[in-house]
């Protein structure tokens, strides 16, 4: 099948859904004020429905109250900022929810530490 990837660009709003045949030629723009509530609504309401959802994200995002009717993988980037756990340039003292329980949760560019959720 040519539709078993599809993919979502969502900030503080869900973006085009595009069918993933190849990976060159999807747009993926940021314009900040992430809410990933939006990515997983219009996910779940966009034919096919997912088997699985997947998330790149730096985590400053609020979620989703439920779990979704799907697997979840969330992509975690670190965030850096000028202060020590930083997340937020207008607050520097913001850290944000973590991802909830119900993700499988993998940290992207970070080093393992033998644990792991």
């Amino acid at each position: 099948r040519r539709d078993l990837v599809t993919v979502l660009p969502c900030d503080a709003s869900a973006r085009i859904v595009h069918p993933l045949c190849q990976g060159e030629g999807i747009p993926l723009m940021g314009g900040g004020g992430t809410d990933l509530r939006t990515g997983f609504a219009k996910a779940l309401r966009s034919p096919p429905r997912p088997d699985a959802i997947v998330v790149l994200t730096d985590g400053q995002t609020p979620w989703p109250t439920s779990r979704p009717p799907c697997r979840t993988v969330v992509g975690l980037f670190p965030r850096r900022g000028g202060k020590e756990g930083s997340w937020n340039e207008d607050d520097p003292d913001y850290v944000p929810d973590t991802p909830p329980a119900w993700a499988r949760v993998v940290e992207i560019g970070s080093v393992p530490s033998g644990g792991g959720r």
